[in-house]
């Protein structure tokens, strides 16, 4: 029976795929209910094509490192808890970027009543929900239980019982 961080490694791999997947293969109508224009036929421009793909390319190579650290051995440990720094790293870098996206706004566009960030305020604000289970997740991991990070976590405890 696996752990309860090799589950959380195996869950938050498989999630990744549909990201991936919708990233490279349809990024236009992955990022459009995204943007901050009213308009609904405002198409996608290329450069928001390319950095869709790119954040997909992104997510696509931090994905193995998850499998590769799911295995219950030795090695496992050192692994585990780089993938996490990692991927808190990351977490820890968007969600302010998202904060700020979400309350920026020009003094012309303040003035002229109109939204002048590339996200909607409501999307920006999302994608910081979307960020903050997996960075309390991996705070809660490395603050309350960094035993899991070991070996056979919960075999030692059973062996201790007997």
């Amino acid at each position: 029976m696996p752990s309860i961080i090799q589950i959380a490694f195996a869950f938050e791999a498989l999630i990744n795929l549909p990201a991936i997947i919708a990233l490279l293969f349809n990024p236009s109508a992955t990022i459009k209910p995204f943007l901050a224009s009213p308009l609904p036929s405002v198409e996608v421009n290329d450069t928001a094509i390319l950095l869709a793909r790119c954040v997909g390319i992104f997510i696509l190579t931090l994905t193995p490192q998850l499998l590769l650290a799911y295995p219950d051995n030795e090695d496992c440990v050192g692994k585990r808890r780089l993938v996490y720094w990692t991927l808190g790293a990351g977490e820890a870098g968007l969600i302010p970027l998202f904060l700020w996206e979400a309350f920026r706004s020009s003094d012309e566009a303040k003035a002229a009543g109109i939204w002048a960030g590339g996200f909607s305020r409501q999307s920006a604000l999302m994608c910081v929900a979307n960020l903050l289970w997996p960075i309390a997740w991996r705070i809660f991991v490395f603050g309350w239980k960094p035993e899991w990070f070991a070996a056979g976590a919960k075999n030692n405890k059973d062996k201790k019982h007997e």
